[in-house]
């Protein structure tokens, strides 16, 4: 896994995480494991994202934090150029993301991080993308080949199908005001 924050795909939920709140490094890795356990996320990767992504102009150290005879912690913040860097993240996942990566989902974990009114449109992007991906494996499915020979294209459709119509319905709840949005700076 690369360690560098311009690599790593850790690097949108720490920054995501600090949107929330400034934090230590200790507290970032604590969070990414209770917010995400399946990741299995090392205390000494998350310190060197950190540091990384404080070396980038993401994050930077907001003061020191000392609590009982436990040593001294940096907190960091996002930066501003950091809260470009994660919005822009969570745009390009929402449009590229494959299908059967974390990545789509780790970018709408964020959306709301996003102006209501742009969050439709990216959507709709990504909806048109799977659209013509869908049209593609249904053009290129043989009807004469038995079915068990291209089962893995049936699983493929029919996720995109499923992530295409959750999106359409996920825009009209968007567009008809039904979804709550944070306001600007939370998440």
């Amino acid at each position: 896994m690369p360690l560098t924050a311009v690599d790593n795909p850790l690097t949108l939920r720490l920054l995501g995480l600090l949107v929330e709140q400034p934090m230590h490094q200790y507290a970032l890795a604590v969070a990414l494991n209770e917010r995400y356990p399946y990741l299995h996320a090392k205390s000494g990767s998350v310190y060197t994202l950190v540091r990384s992504m404080a070396v980038a102009g993401w994050v930077a150290p907001t003061g020191v934090e000392q609590m009982g005879n436990r040593p001294s912690r940096t907190v960091y913040a996002l930066t501003d150029q950091g809260w470009d860097i994660f919005k822009e993240r969570v745009r390009r996942q929402i449009r590229e993301a494959k299908v059967t990566t974390s990545a789509f989902v780790d970018a709408m974990a964020y959306l709301g991080a996003l102006d209501r009114a742009e969050a439709p449109q990216l959507l709709r992007g990504r909806q048109e993308s799977l659209e013509e991906r869908i049209a593609e494996l249904e053009q290129a499915s043989d009807p004469g080949l038995p079915e068990i020979t291209m089962i893995e294209v049936d699983f493929v459709l029919y996720q995109l199908r499923a992530e295409a119509e959750w999106i359409h319905a996920l825009i009209a709840r968007i567009d008809l005001g039904e979804l709550a949005w944070p306001a600007k700076g939370q998440t």
